[in-house]
């Protein structure tokens, strides 16, 4: 497996984790009490959603999601192919 199929993979694991927190979520919505949802809401929804990407709809980030993970693994793919394709045609 290559570097950028590392990264697409892990990826594809960070939308398989928010599908499967935000069912967690859903659950809590419809089991739990007005206090266990915003407990939950606030803390281990909040810090794995924030964890993961950008898109969380919280204010705060992590220093290093899990989707900055995957996309440096990615570039450095993504960089090299961009460098090969400009010899390239500068050799013409």
């Amino acid at each position: 497996m290559s570097r950028f199929e590392a990264g697409e993979r892990i990826l594809e694991i960070k939308e398989e984790i928010i599908d499967l927190v935000q069912e967690a979520m859903d659950l809590m919505r419809y089991e739990g009490t007005d206090t266990e949802r915003e407990r939950a809401r606030s803390y281990w929804y909040g810090h794995i959603r924030t964890a993961l990407d950008e898109d969380s709809g919280y204010m705060g980030r992590s220093m290093c999601t899990m989707e900055d993970s995957a996309r440096e693994l990615m570039a450095d793919e993504e960089d090299g192919e961009e460098a090969g394709e400009l010899l390239d045609e500068d050799a013409f």
